[in-house]
């Protein structure tokens, strides 16, 4: 009487769902409920058991930068009659993408980390150079039959390469809040391994954002003098031909065609030489602000040494696959039971 307490009542009758028949159901079943709900839960432990433990670190920069410096630049060369190639876009580097590149990833991968009493690259960390396989070995002899062996070599090189590097684009975060703070955030097996990388990807920002604004400042400084040089020799040659022009002919009051020419070349003396002064001013301004740290990015928090595993987050999640297990226990149960009352 016990089975068929348990199994044989309808739920489904006259194609209605009788609850108080279902909800008998389930309590004379409840050991088949909780069985499906803990198998959710060993799954999530066997996850537990083989997923890598992560550490986590981040730091932080804020942009203090003054844009009307940028903005001063590209008035400056307008005013001197030239594109510098300066503007807000290209002078103000988005440190997300830079945080971000193929190009700071690829130092992170060259360069080597010190883990474990060892210097070592990730790409040996990660053992994605592991040479000690059966598969690693079986190529190495056919690749010594066909004799390519240095061509397997760059190609095997550059294989490792690309797997650390898309290892690694799993590993790294960065992004701005909502108040325009960029933070870097490293997932890593070892701690001091993240703390390093994190703080080595915002030290590396702030480094190229720096050169990219010094080498702006160089260029204008440059172009400054190569038009100075220029608005020089232009200014001697109007001065030349103004001073010619009043020798040449002392009663200019007489004929309205020289007062007029003689207006249009002080027009053109003064022209030139107010020219002449601005840019020798810019100059030095280009000179005084070259010497300057332009970055306007600034190191907020540094990343500390993190003193407990991140990833995975055991607590939450077999408190998910309980929640789960409980929840889909229902759908299972009923499932299986119908499949077995239709057998």
């Amino acid at each position: 009487m016990k089975n068929k307490y348990k199994n044989d009542y309808k739920i489904i009758q006259k194609d209605q769902i009788d609850l108080r028949t279902l909800w008998k159901v389930l309590i004379g079943n409840w050991r088949s409920l909780l069985t499906i709900t803990l198998s959710f839960v060993f799954l999530t432990l066997i996850y537990l058991f083989f997923a890598t433990p992560l550490f986590y670190s981040n730091s932080t920069l804020y942009n203090v930068e003054q844009k009307n410096t940028i903005n001063k630049l590209t008035s400056l060369a307008s005013i001197a009659g030239a594109d510098l190639g300066v503007n807000s876009q290209s002078s103000n580097v988005d440190l997300v993408d830079y945080a971000l590149s193929r190009r700071l990833k690829n130092q992170i991968i060259e360069q080597k980390w010190f883990i474990k009493d060892n210097d070592i690259h990730l790409t040996s960390f990660w053992k994605i150079d592991d040479t000690t396989g059966f598969v690693y070995s079986l190529k190495n002899i056919l690749s010594s039959i066909s004799g390519n062996n240095q061509k397997l070599d760059e190609l095997k090189r550059l294989r490792w390469k690309n797997k650390t590097l898309k290892k690694l684009n799993d590993r790294i975060v960065a992004g701005y809040n909502t108040t325009g703070l960029l933070k870097v955030e490293v997932w890593m097996e070892d701690p001091f391994l993240a703390q390093s990388i994190a703080n080595f990807i915002v030290n590396s920002t702030v480094q190229y954002t720096n050169d990219v604004k010094m080498d702006s400042w160089s260029r204008t400084r440059e172009f400054y003098i190569k038009r100075l040089d220029e608005v020089k020799i232009e200014l001697d040659i109007a001065e030349q031909i103004f001073t010619n022009f009043q020798k040449e002919n002392r009663r200019v009051i007489d004929s309205p065609d020289l007062i007029a020419k003689l207006a249009n070349l002080k027009r053109d003396l003064e022209i030139k030489t107010a020219l002449y002064i601005t840019l020798q001013n810019e100059y030095e301004f280009a000179r005084i602000e070259e010497t300057k740290d332009l970055t306007g990015i600034k190191v907020l928090d540094e990343a500390e040494y993190p003193i407990e595993v991140n990833r995975p987050k055991k607590k939450i999640l077999l408190f998910l696959g309980m929640f789960v297990g409980s929840i889909l226990s229902l759908p299972i149960f009923l499932i299986n039971r119908a499949f077995k009352n239709s057998i």
